[in-house]
């Protein structure tokens, strides 16, 4: 396991690169379209804005990882209405910050390194709030890389067609379990479990086998050195590409379609199951 204080490092450069850039930005520049559909530039900031990692840390922390107020309880969780809730917030926190959206942000950004910098070592594993269930605090961090990271792309892609997530790679790879369990839904109709599995060569060696049952998707780390024995389920698919592609893939920021086009994510099997999983992707 990584140590998290080499990701508080990373969170600490991700956040000074984006101040950088984001500073960089005209007014016009962040009513431009994001890379997230119905998204302006100023929009993902606001979202970015609307997280408060540091609130439901700094609770934790303390022994209390209850719903802040105006969130809900984790029993009442739903994932629909979560992701309803991301794109409200999100254009309501751009109204109510206008002009400060930027200051506001940079605010929240550094108070958030400022919160992972001081958690003592012996609470990495405390519980914080979260609404699908309480994560430890070294999740929390971890999670707060992504959504930079990943929003960061979102951006600055619009400006620099090269704009890469680079040191966020692996950090972002930790985070795809999350991601899967917004990006697919139950499917009633399949009568046994269905796997898929992803090699990827680098920033380092992975296998994932991605499983959709009758009551969702989830995804089981492989050992590499195993991951030629058999396994139940078999893989219907084995997809190979680096690891950026598949965060990108995972997060719905490129189409599987485009993936194998662009020569970036190969596979090995039969076509119409690669387009089946392409299809049963919806996103969060």
């Amino acid at each position: 396991m990584h140590h998290p204080q080499e990701r508080v490092s990373i969170l600490r450069r991700e956040v000074a690169a984006f101040k950088m850039r984001a500073a960089q930005l005209s007014p016009a520049d962040w009513e431009r379209p994001s890379a997230c559909a119905g998204w302006t530039c100023a929009e993902v900031a606001a979202h970015l804005v609307g997280q408060d990692f540091s609130l439901r840390v700094t609770r934790g922390l303390s022994g209390d990882f209850s719903p802040p107020p105006g969130s809900p309880p984790v029993e009442q969780h739903d994932e629909a209405a979560f992701a309803q809730s991301i794109f409200q917030r999100a254009f309501a926190t751009k109204e109510r910050d206008g002009t400060q959206l930027t200051a506001t942000l940079f605010y929240r950004l550094d108070e958030a390194v400022r919160v992972f910098e001081q958690t003592p070592a012996a609470q990495w594993e405390t519980l914080c709030y979260w609404p699908p269930g309480p994560e430890p605090a070294r999740v929390m961090l971890d999670m707060r890389i992504s959504e930079l990271s990943m929003h960061a792309w979102d951006i600055f892609s619009r400006f620099d067609p090269d704009y890469r997530l680079a040191a966020a790679v692996p950090v972002l790879m930790d985070t795809v379990p999350r991601a899967v369990r917004r990006a697919f839904r139950p499917d009633p109709a399949l009568t046994r479990p269905l796997c898929f599995r992803f090699r990827i060569d680098r920033p380092m060696p992975a296998v994932y086998d991605l499983i959709f049952s009758r009551y969702g998707a989830h995804l089981e780390t492989v050992n590499p050195a195993t991951a030629a024995a058999d396994t139940d389920p078999a893989p219907a698919i084995t997809f190979q590409c680096d690891g950026e592609t598949w965060v990108m893939t995972m997060y719905g920021r490129r189409s599987l379609d485009a993936a194998i086009t662009s020569g970036r994510l190969t596979y090995t099997g039969d076509a119409a199951l690669a387009q089946s999983f392409a299809a049963r992707f919806v996103g969060g």
